[in-house]
């Protein structure tokens, strides 16, 4: 260890000489032996002298440390764990050894092969330097792709330039990519392997993200992150017992993800804890199995780039140099599964229990609240899945306010201000609203009918109403309406048929043979709500028409003359679909929606907020179609 040198000892006439063993030793070739048969000629003559000792016993060891830290000795200090035997050729009943308590050290063995599967990885080329310096000389590295970028061949061939250099570090290494996800990948693997020499070790890096929450999660995306983690690893483990390999190490970086929990990684975190039982299983039948669970690391890896915060969460990132120190006590430990991560220092706040949780977001999100617009929501700002749990659980264990992952990102900057001067009743009321807005919106089927016509009430006598659709092409709007009326209202559906029509002379058409086929004998009352009052008012020029009802007519002039814009019509179209939703929401929307470049990017977006606030409850089969055929109103 480097240490600086007290300048009152040259007050003694001393010299003080640095010698660089190292360049001797490694760079001068041939030295290393002919210093040792010089020293061992000379130790007979007298010339070579041994040292001054300074001995200690076994059990007075903390004594012999504490005597070292004094500074007074010269030489060396020795510590005798057993007396020696006076007759040296005794080959029994020798002295027994003294038990001591001791640290266990990482040791690869030279002539061993170890396979590390994702070694081309950021954490995967640090990992094969330190088991370098630790005695390993002999690597296979698997890699879906091989050596693909510059930094990853710069590595090997500096690796390799070592070896050429300093004999004692010649390292070879091979990359393979055989698919380890299949029984024959992995023979071909572990057959490739053995041809370097013995198998010593299997260290499991390879990974594939893929976070989100569950409710936006696919079944392929799914499946990949878990097929990444667990079947090259039960494959190696399978296989390996088949062969009957004694390996020294059998080792998966797995994740706080697994034993902590993290939002948006239930895949990786299942993945991990497959990995994990493996290991459980393999210490049962004696062999050596280790899950080394990782907080997030900040050097290399898939974190590295990430500018997160994790205070909120408990935890920062950690240096790969502390993981590689720790790792060497990791794989001494005797358990199947450890856990390494570094704690952040939380500092102590003054105020209410709703200041304190609120200063803890600001931290997290690394902003200034003075200065943040108020309308700002904290998914907009970059709130991290793992905030969002923290935050969500202190409102429900604290407030008894109940809100999802998702609409804990809808709150704004203002909200979360007024929260923190102890309006918590408006907090609760946005919870509210949230949860009626969500109920009412998952009525709402949007689906594209098969039926020509549907009932929109519950009266079967009198004289029928028959609601021409409006312009968002279901009759979620004027369900209420419809209910309050005294006399059967029968709705007009906008059928997938229709979507064919270029014209609204057709779409009038098309109405009229409808009517006439429910209607035969005519005089009928019909009502059309903006769109649909334009196709009324052809109606009332094409067919018996008993009466018409409408209201807020759209002008046929104003589509015409191109009055009606594309924007106009996405935010009438929003209008209808989003008036349920909280006002913080439309305000959301109507942001995400005007960075759009085109009309289809705005549909889909809506569409897509839509569904991630209701979630698998919303019925959203045809719910792009449906705005699509909005804006076939304006093409017609």
């Amino acid at each position: 260890m480097n240490k600086q040198l007290g300048m009152f000892s040259f007050l003694r006439d001393i010299s003080f000489i640095g010698v660089s063993v190292d360049q001797k030793l490694y760079l001068k070739r041939g030295f290393i032996r002919r210093f040792f048969t010089w020293m061992h000629e000379n130790c007979n003559n007298g010339m070579i002298k041994p040292i001054n000792l300074n001995v200690f016993k076994a059990e007075e060891a903390e004594k012999a440390f504490r005597f070292m830290t004094t500074g007074k000795h010269i030489g060396k200090i020795v510590i005798r764990i057993r007396d020696e035997e006076s007759n040296r050729i005794a080959k029994s009943g020798f002295t027994s050894t003294k038990k001591l308590m001791v640290t266990r050290k990482t040791y690869f063995n030279p002539n061993k092969t170890y396979i590390i599967t994702g070694g081309l990885g950021g954490f995967g080329l640090e990992f094969i330097h330190w088991m370098m310096f630790l005695g390993a000389r002999r690597f296979v590295l698997t890699s879906r792709h091989g050596v693909r970028t510059a930094y990853q061949k710069f590595i090997l061939e500096r690796l390799s330039s070592l070896g050429v250099k300093l004999k004692q570090f010649d390292t070879k290494v091979v990359v393979s990519t055989h698919d380890c996800n299949t029984t024959e990948g992995t023979k071909q693997l572990l057959a490739d392997a053995q041809e370097l020499g013995p198998i010593g070790g299997v260290f499991h890096l390879a990974l594939v993200l893929n976070d989100c929450l569950l409710e936006n999660q696919t079944i392929d995306k799914f499946q990949e992150t878990i097929d990444s983690k667990t079947k090259a690893f039960e494959n190696l483990d399978k296989i390996s017992r088949e062969l009957s390999i004694d390996l020294d190490y059998f080792v998966v970086f797995s994740s706080v993800a697994c034993g902590k929990g993290n939002a948006g990684q239930s895949n990786y975190g299942f993945a991990n804890s497959v990995c994990e039982h493996i290991c459980e299983s393999r210490r049962r039948d004696g062999l050596h199995g280790l899950a080394i669970q990782w907080g997030p690391i900040g050097d290399v890896g898939v974190l590295a780039e990430s500018e997160i915060n994790t205070s909120l969460a408990a935890v920062v990132k950690q240096r790969v140099n502390s993981c590689l120190e720790v790792m060497d006590k990791l794989l001494q430990s005797d358990n199947s599964i450890v856990s390494c991560l570094v704690r952040a220092k939380r500092s102590v706040l003054s105020g209410t229990k709703e200041s304190k949780l609120v200063n803890q977001v600001w931290v997290a999100l690394g902003i200034d609240p003075k200065t943040t617009p108020n309308h700002l929501t904290l998914g907009e700002i970059g709130m991290e899945s793992m905030f969002a749990v923290e935050l969500q659980q202190g409102l429900e264990r604290e407030y008894d306010i109940k809100v999802t992952l998702n609409d804990i990102k809808n709150i704004t900057i203002g909200m979360m201000k007024d929260f923190e001067v102890g309006k918590v009743d408006e907090m609760k009321s946005f919870a509210e609203e949230i949860k009626s807005c969500r109920a009412k919106l998952c009525k709402v089927k949007f689906i594209i009918p098969s039926d020509a016509s549907i009932k929109l009430n519950n009266v079967t006598t009198g004289r029928p109403l028959y609601f021409l659709p409006p312009l968002e092409g279901i009759f979620a709007s004027l369900e209420g309406l419809a209910e309050k009326i005294d006399r059967p209202v029968i709705g007009l559906n906008w059928t997938k048929e229709m979507e064919k029509m270029g014209s609204l002379k057709e779409i009038t058409k098309y109405y009229t043979q409808l009517l006439k086929a429910l209607e035969p004998k005519g005089d009928y009352d019909i009502f059309g709500h903006f769109y649909g009052a334009l196709i009324a008012m052809k109606l009332l020029k094409k067919a018996p028409v008993g009466r018409a009802i409408i209201i807020d007519m759209l002008s046929e002039i104003a589509l015409d003359d191109d009055m009606i814009t594309d924007d106009y019509l996405v935010e009438i179209i929003m209008s209808f679909i989003s008036k349920d939703l909280p006002a913080v929401m439309k305000a959301k929307i109507r942001r995400d929606t005007m960075s759009k470049p085109d009309v289809p990017s705005k549909m889909e977006k809506i569409a897509s907020e839509l569904k991630e606030f209701c979630g698998k409850s919303l019925v959203s089969r045809d719910l792009i179609s449906l705005h699509e055929n909005s804006f076939l109103v304006k093409i017609n």
